[in-house]
């Protein structure tokens, strides 16, 4: 029997395996909305911490030292993010979704505390990565307490909210931080997650419904898989990390990691693939769609985040800005995501998930075209509507993308699937900050300083990039059409 999504056709599901347990229980009788609002909370809290923090260093380096090592501050929770990130999947099938996200919301205060708390710069890195590998569960686990249980039908309508929240929260970070770091120093920050947390697992304990009863025994948890898969992940960021500092040039410090990540990476895949009881479920690839729709996710990290360096910088370096009033500007965009978010399940419904991400991706070359003229006296009017319009097409691009893929899968295979697009689409993000870093290094030193001249020479390069992110959405839309194809002509289940 096939399963559709309004008046999109998705793939027939798969017979159900022997002994799948569900991750939660269907959300028949109460309401769903109090869950809802703490997942998205959970992701939007995580998120916003990412970007909260960084206008926070230039206080942590007047206080601990030199810049360079402060670095290790982000460094230190975007490496323990990428770890945690894959065995998120198999600890809410183990403990079951409610458990881990409550013990992940947990984890993430004591480390925020402990940040917060923390007497000198080692202590604050090795807090800062406790953040991480908390935050890193807490992404994925998140989307599985708000998809697992859910209707079909009701998928785009989640995930355009939970989009929408994801998307403001970036944009909402340096704001926040600023008026933070301004009123009470750089450990407010830090100190701001603990009672968000406290609120957050008692909202858990009194409106998410306890999980379902495991109706078999959990998998073993794979070893060899999670070592591999957290080799692989730590050593790609570290890469990434030496690419942004060294260029293309042949250092050491870029090829040792990225060696070690190609082999454990290696060694992760044929694992995944042998073992009857794999980490992540590699085999969902095989579907069309959903391989599609992975690799457009990945895509579109750098789409998302490779701005998030240059605006900001481009109106306190080229500008003369102070940290509140970038902030204040780049929230502007958030009102293109709120459109975005009240509008992308229409246009879904109309046009279809590959076309949407197409129509997005086109949207966010429009704002971007402006932005490759820059000057230092550019309206700020012109910057204001360009970030708005950016917002709207970033909008209607990771949401249709997440949205396919949930839809072309069985309820059972949600953890592996969240947790192998939230660590794609971060591996993206960290690539498109590294490949800006070289850029703008590359345009300043042609230019004698960040001065905009320099930024509008990085947006032109970007705006060639965004091109190319449009090649995967194609696919994804070929793939669409195919998968209806086949579902209106094709034999009607199993």
């Amino acid at each position: 029997m096939s399963l559709t999504h309004d008046t999109e056709p998705t793939a027939p599901a798969p017979p159900e395996e022997p002994g799948a347990t569900p991750v939660a229980a269907p959300r028949g009788g109460p309401s769903p909305f109090p869950t809802i609002a703490v997942a998205v909370a959970g992701g939007f809290l995580a998120l916003l911490d990412t970007t909260i923090v960084n206008v926070s260093l230039e206080e942590t380096t007047a206080r601990f030292g030199a810049l360079s090592q402060v670095q290790w501050v982000v460094t230190a929770y975007l490496v323990a993010l990428a770890a945690s990130m894959p065995a998120s999947g198999w600890l809410a099938n183990r403990f079951g979704v409610r458990r881990a996200f409550a013990a992940s919301v947990a984890v993430f205060a004591i480390g925020s505390a402990a940040c917060a708390l923390s007497p000198d710069l080692p202590s604050l890195i090795a807090a800062r990565g406790l953040s991480g590998a908390a935050a890193g569960l807490l992404i994925p686990v998140s989307t599985i307490l708000l998809t697992s249980g859910m209707p079909r039908e009701h998928l785009g309508r989640v995930q355009a909210l939970n989009g929408s929240v994801m998307l403001i929260g970036p944009l909402l970070g340096p704001t926040i931080g600023g008026l933070l770091v301004n009123f009470w120093g750089w450990s407010s920050v830090y100190a701001v997650n603990v009672p968000l947390c406290v609120l957050l697992l008692a909202a858990t304990a009194r409106w998410v419904r306890p999980d379902a009863p495991a109706a078999g025994r959990s998998k073993p948890l794979d070893v060899l898989g999670l070592l591999s898969a957290a080799a692989c992940t730590v050593c790609t960021v570290l890469a990434v990390h030496a690419f942004s500092e060294t260029g293309t040039r042949a250092d050491p410090a870029l090829i040792t990691p990225l060696a070690l990540a190609v082999l454990s990476g290696t060694v992760f895949v044929v694992r995944e693939l042998r073992t009857p009881h794999p980490l992540l479920d590699l085999r969902l690839f095989r579907h069309g769609v959903y391989r599609t729709a992975a690799v457009t996710i990945f895509c579109l990290g750098f789409v998302l985040y490779s701005p998030m360096m240059l605006i900001p910088l481009y109106f306190e370096s080229a500008r003369g800005e102070s940290a509140v009033a970038t902030g204040l500007l780049m929230s502007v965009g958030g009102i293109g995501v709120v459109i975005a978010g009240v509008g992308c399940r229409p246009v879904m419904k109309r046009l279809g998930g590959g076309r949407t991400v197409v129509l997005g991706i086109l949207l966010t070359m429009l704002a971007t075209w402006p932005l490759t003229s820059l000057t230092a006296d550019t309206s700020y009017p012109l910057m204001c509507g360009a970030l708005v319009v950016r917002g709207l097409g970033t909008g209607l691009t990771i949401v249709p993308a997440m949205t396919r893929a949930f839809e072309s899968i069985r309820p059972e295979s949600i953890p592996d699937a969240s947790a192998q697009l939230n660590l794609l689409q971060r591996i993206g993000g960290a690539l498109a900050i590294a490949v800006v870093t070289v850029v703008l290094g590359s345009a300043a030193h042609e230019t004698h300083g960040l001065v905009a001249e320099a930024f509008a020479r990085s947006f032109g390069w970007l705006l060639w990039v965004y091109g190319a992110t449009l090649l995967p959405a194609l696919a994804l839309y070929a793939a669409d059409r195919a998968q209806q194809r086949s579902t209106a002509g094709g034999p009607r289940g199993q």
